[in-house]
């Protein structure tokens, strides 16, 4: 917790105070930081607290250079600039309400005041862009990581059990056969990792790594009868088991051609760190604000 209270008065003048009194500046925020989508051409983050009503906030230009520290090409992505008070704006204000009511509001609250706005003249920023890519498949990253170093980086010779080009930790159907790997009976836990694995056919091949699941001769994929991408759908009634899909039947082996693949889809969670040096922000000045960390997750799409 980073809690500071400056005490002003004509012997220590950060600000003039035309009445002496003391002010205090409590920057003992949670540091988990939100965005405003009021204007796509800047981005505004910010946080809050009450008790007492205040805001930190940082709006910069939404510009290709910028866009990397939400959307970077690689992990630990730095960058830096600077705040001008124009274009790139760092603000602590005080309201007499709650900050939340008014801070993203195209319109004011009648309910919530800005009592004292404070911009920065100056200062620098510096981020750290951080994410982890997973594909949401049920397995630990680190369980579909072939050398088994756990961090599952291309150049480390990460698993790709289909060949098509996407990792294992990244494919959300790693023997792309058209049913994810989180519905064909992976059983990991803590306890027994992957010793549990659902095996139809009993090959010695994980259904989730098998693209033959019943070992028919009839690859999964090839036993969409509807031709929907979704080989769980389709049933032969005219079996002794018309409730088992015919990808899991034995004994259904029709072959309807359907050579499509569903896109892959994995999610990234990016984490900002933000630090502000040097800022001065009429009534104090500071060497180092540890300003919060944003975090986002959003979904890649694959081929």
């Amino acid at each position: 917790m980073q809690r500071i209270i400056y005490f002003l008065s004509l012997s220590l003048l950060l600000v003039a105070c035309d009445d002496g009194d003391i002010i205090n500046v409590e920057l003992d925020f949670d540091k988990q930081l939100a965005m405003c989508g009021l204007d796509a051409s800047v981005y505004f983050l910010y946080d809050t607290k009450t008790d007492p009503s205040e805001s930190l906030s940082l709006i910069f230009p939404n510009n290709s250079t910028t866009r990397l520290i939400f959307d970077p090409e690689t992990n630990n992505y730095a960058s830096t600039f600077e705040i001008n008070g124009s274009s790139t704006k760092f603000n602590y204000r005080t309201y007499d309400g709650n900050p939340e009511n008014l801070i993203c509001n195209l319109l004011p609250d009648a309910n919530t005041n800005i009592i004292n706005d404070y911009a920065a003249t100056s200062g620098i920023v510096t981020t750290l862009t951080t994410f982890i890519d997973d594909d949401a498949d049920g397995i630990p990253s680190a369980f579909e990581d072939e050398n088994s170093d756990g961090d599952n980086n291309p150049a480390t010779n990460p698993t790709d059990s289909d060949g098509d080009g996407i990792p294992d930790y990244l494919d959300a159907d790693d023997d792309n056969d058209n049913v994810l790997t989180k519905n064909e009976g992976h059983n990991y836990s803590e306890a027994d990792g992957l010793s549990k694995a659902q095996d139809t056919d009993g090959d010695g091949i994980p259904d989730y790594l098998d693209n033959d699941d019943d070992g028919d001769g009839i690859l999964t994929n090839l036993e969409d009868e509807n031709r929907n991408g979704n080989p769980r759908d389709d049933f032969d009634e005219a079996t002794d088991t018309p409730s088992v899909p015919r990808y899991l039947n034995k004994v259904s082996k029709d072959n309807f051609d359907y050579k499509e693949f569903n896109p892959n889809t994995y999610q990234r969670i990016i984490t900002v760190k933000f630090q502000i040096k040097n800022v001065n922000l009429d009534i104090i000045s500071l060497t180092d604000i540890d300003f919060g960390t944003f975090t986002q997750t959003y979904t890649i799409e694959t081929e």
